[in-house]
C-alpha cells in the first residue's frame, strides 16, 4: 500500500479546511437568518398589540370581508356635565350625598314616586309593556332615609329571632338591603317591579313574562338590572332580578352591551377616584 506524499496530505487538509468553512459560513448564516426572522416575528406581535392597545375603549376591531372577526363591542361612551345626575352611585362605600333632595312624582294607581325626571321613559316602559299584554306593578319607588333606617333595623331583627347574632345578621342583611345613609331607592330613581301573577319579590321573577321583557329591553329607555347575578360581589347586593335603575339612555345602552354593572362602570371611568 502507497503512502500519500506530503504534498498529497497537503491538498487534503486545505480541502478539508475548506469545506469545514463552508459549512461554518453556511450554519451561521442559517443562525443569523433564524434569528433575524424571529425578531421580525416579535416586532410585528409587538406592533399590533400596541395598535390595539391605542384603539378607543369599546372600539371593535375591522375584519376583512368574508373573515370572522372578534365579538362586537361597546362603542366608546362620552359622558356630559348633564348626564352625571341619574348615574350618582350608591352602595355601601358612597352613601346618598346629604343634600340630595329629589323633586318627586307620583305613579298614577301604584301608590309610589320617583324622581321627576324619570317618570317619563318610566310611564313609557310600563305603557309598552301593557300593550304588549304584560302586567307591570311598581311595588317600591322612592324611600326615604328614614324608611331606608327602618327596613334594614327589622330586616335585623328578624335574623337575630332567627337565632343569628348580632353581627351575622347585620352582614347578612346587608346582602338584601342597602344599609341606612345608602341606597338607590332613597336616590329616586329605581323602583322594583314584579307582575299581577307574580307578586314577590323573589329570583322567580325572572323567569316570567315581565321579567324576561324588562331584561331584554329596559336599557331602551334609559334603565338597568342594577344587581344582576353574578355581580354580587361588587355590588354588595345579593341578585335581585325586580331592581331597575335608571342611569339614561345611554349609559344603559353601554352597560348592555359591556356587560358591566354600575360599579364597574365608575371604576372603568374612573369617576369616584
Amino acid at each position: 500500500m502507497s503512502r500519500k506524499k506530503p504534498e498529497d496530505r497537503r491538498v487534503v487538509r486545505t480541502r478539508r479546511t475548506v469545506i469545514y468553512t463552508f459549512l461554518l459560513i453556511l450554519i451561521f448564516m442559517y443562525i443569523s437568518a433564524h434569528s433575524q426572522l424571529e425578531q421580525e416575528r416579535a416586532a410585528a406581535s409587538e406592533n399590533k398589540a400596541g395598535s390595539e392597545s391605542v384603539l378607543p375603549r369599546g372600539q371593535a376591531e375591522q375584519s376583512a370581508p368574508g373573515e370572522a372577526g372578534p365579538a362586537q363591542e361597546a362603542e366608546a361612551l362620552v359622558l356630559e356635565p348633564e348626564d352625571m345626575w341619574c348615574l350618582i352611585l350608591t352602595n355601601a362605600q358612597y352613601p346618598v350625598p346629604e343634600d340630595y333632595f329629589p323633586e318627586l312624582k307620583e305613579i298614577p294607581g301604584q301608590g309610589q314616586s320617583v324622581d321627576e325626571r324619570i317618570y317619563d321613559p318610566l310611564m313609557d316602559m310600563l305603557s309598552d309593556m301593557e300593550e304588549r299584554g304584560l302586567s307591570p306593578l311598581i311595588c317600591s319607588g322612592y324611600r326615604t332615609l328614614d324608611k331606608q333606617e327602618m327596613l334594614f333595623n327589622r330586616k335585623v331583627s328578624a335574623y337575630v329571632k332567627q337565632g343569628y347574632s348580632m353581627e351575622e345578621a347585620n352582614q347578612l342583611a346587608r346582602r338584601i338591603l342597602s344599609i341606612p345613609g345608602s341606597g338607590e331607592h332613597c336616590l329616586g330613581l329605581a323602583v322594583d317591579i314584579y307582575s299581577d301573577s307574580y307578586r314577590t319579590l323573589e329570583s322567580g321573577f325572572a323567569d316570567t313574562k315581565e321579567g324576561k321583557w324588562l331584561r331584554e329591553h329596559c336599557w331602551e329607555y334609559g334603565f338597568i338590572l342594577r344587581y344582576d347575578q353574578g355581580k354580587e360581589e361588587l355590588t354588595g347586593i345579593d341578585y335581585e332580578p325586580w331592581h331597575f335603575r335608571y342611569v339614561g339612555k345611554k349609559a344603559a345602552e353601554y352597560l348592555k352591551q359591556t356587560g358591566m354593572c354600575l360599579e364597574e362602570f365608575y371604576f372603568e371611568e374612573s369617576l369616584y377616584g
